[in-house]
C-alpha cells in the first residue's frame, strides 16, 4: 500500500471526526431546535432541579401519568411537579438526589407511576429513547446502575449508553433531519414557558372521555417489578427516611374498562405488593388500593385530562391534608 493512499486514508478519517465533531457539538447545544417536543418537558423539569434555589413543601415525582395528573398549583403556592414522562424509579432517584443539592428538603414528595412502569418496557422504550438520548443522566450516574450489576445485559448497555453520549449520528440524525421540516423551536419554548407557568404540571391526553381500556395493563398475568427498578424505589424509600421527608406513594386512576379486563392475579399481586411496601419500610404511606374512576376523567387510556386532573388533586389534598401544607 503505497504512502499517498494512507495519507487518503487519513485525511477522509480526519474529516470525519471534524464532521462528527461538529454535528456533536450543534446537537449537544440546540436540542430546542432539534429534539421533538417532548424534550422541553424534560428540559423544563432538568433546569429547574438544577438551576433554582426554590423552596417547596411540597414535590411530585413519577412518569407521565403524575405529571398530568395533580396539579401544584391547586395543593399550594409551595408545590413543584418534577415528574418526567416515562421515567422509572430509576431516574426518580437521580433527579430527587439532585433537587436536594440546589434546594431545601420539601416536607412531603409524592410519587406515582403507572401500574406498568416497574417493568422491562420502561427500560426499552424510554430510559433509552428519553432519558439517555435527551442527555439526563451523568455518565457518573449511568455507572452507578450497571454497577448494581442489576441493569439487564450491561455490557451491551455500556455500548448502546456510548453511542448517545458520543452523539452518533445513528441515534441524532434522523431528529437534525426531522428539524430542517419543522419548527421545532416554536413548539418547544411554548411547552417549556407552559411547564413552568404551571409548576411543572403538564397534560397529555386531550379527549374529554375515553372509554377503551389500557390493553397494557390488561396484557400481564401477575405483577413483579424488575429487579433495576425495585432496587431503586428501595433507593428513593431510603433517600427520604434519611432526609425526614414523608413519601406518599400513589397509584394512577384506571377507567372501568381497564380494571375490568385487568387479570385478577395481576390485581391481587399489585396490591399485595404494595401493602407490603408500606409495611416493611417505616414512615411511608402507599394508597395501594386501584382506584376506578368515571371515563370522563380521562384525556386517553391512561393519562387524566384537565377535569380528571382537578378531581384527582382535589382527593389527595382531601386524603393527606396534614402533609400537603396547603394554601390556606
Amino acid at each position: 500500500m503505497n504512502k499517498s493512499f494512507i495519507k487518503l486514508i487519513l485525511k477522509v478519517l480526519l474529516l470525519l471526526l471534524i464532521l462528527w465533531i461538529i454535528f456533536a457539538i450543534v446537537i449537544h447545544n440546540f436540542g430546542m431546535y432539534i429534539y421533538d417536543g417532548e424534550y422541553a418537558s424534560y428540559k423544563e423539569t432538568m433546569d429547574y432541579i438544577k438551576n433554582s434555589n426554590d423552596y417547596n413543601d411540597v414535590i411530585i415525582c413519577g412518569d407521565s401519568v403524575a405529571k398530568s395528573a395533580i396539579i401544584p398549583k391547586q395543593i399550594s403556592d409551595k408545590t413543584y411537579n418534577i415528574a418526567m414522562p416515562g421515567t422509572s424509579a430509576i431516574e426518580q432517584y437521580y433527579l430527587i438526589e439532585e433537587y436536594l443539592k440546589n434546594h431545601d428538603k420539601p416536607k412531603t414528595i409524592l410519587m406515582m407511576y403507572s401500574m406498568t412502569g416497574y417493568n422491562q418496557n420502561v427500560i426499552d422504550s424510554f430510559f433509552w429513547n428519553r432519558t439517555v438520548y435527551f442527555n439526563c443522566l451523568t455518565t457518573s450516574q449511568f455507572f452507578d446502575i450497571i454497577k448494581t450489576e442489576l441493569f439487564p445485559n450491561s455490557f451491551n448497555a455500556i455500548l448502546e449508553y456510548f453511542q448517545y453520549k458520543t452523539y452518533m449520528p445513528n441515534k441524532y440524525y434522523a431528529a437534525l433531519k426531522n428539524s430542517l421540516k419543522q419548527r421545532r423551536y416554536e413548539t418547544n419554548i411554548d411547552k417549556y414557558n407552559h411547564n413552568k407557568e404551571y409548576k411543572g404540571q403538564q397534560y397529555f391526553g386531550i379527549e374529554k372521555e375515553f372509554a377503551p381500556n389500557d390493553v397494557s395493563i390488561g396484557k400481564m398475568n401477575g405483577f413483579k417489578p424488575l429487579n433495576i427498578i425495585e432496587h431503586y424505589l428501595l433507593k428513593c424509600i431510603e433517600l427520604c427516611q434519611k432526609n425526614d421527608i414523608k413519601l406518599i406513594i400513589l397509584q394512577n386512576p384506571v377507567n372501568l374498562s381497564t380494571y375490568v379486563n385487568s387479570q385478577e392475579r395481576f390485581k391481587i399481586e399489585f396490591e399485595e405488593y404494595m401493602k407490603n411496601l408500606e409495611k416493611n419500610h417505616e414512615g411511608i404511606i402507599v394508597d395501594y388500593n386501584i382506584s376506578v374512576v368515571d371515563n370522563s376523567w380521562f384525556g386517553d387510556y391512561v393519562h387524566l385530562n384537565p377535569n380528571g386532573a382537578t378531581q384527582f388533586t382535589e382527593q389527595i389534598k382531601e386524603k393527606y391534608s396534614e402533609y400537603l401544607h396547603m394554601t390556606k
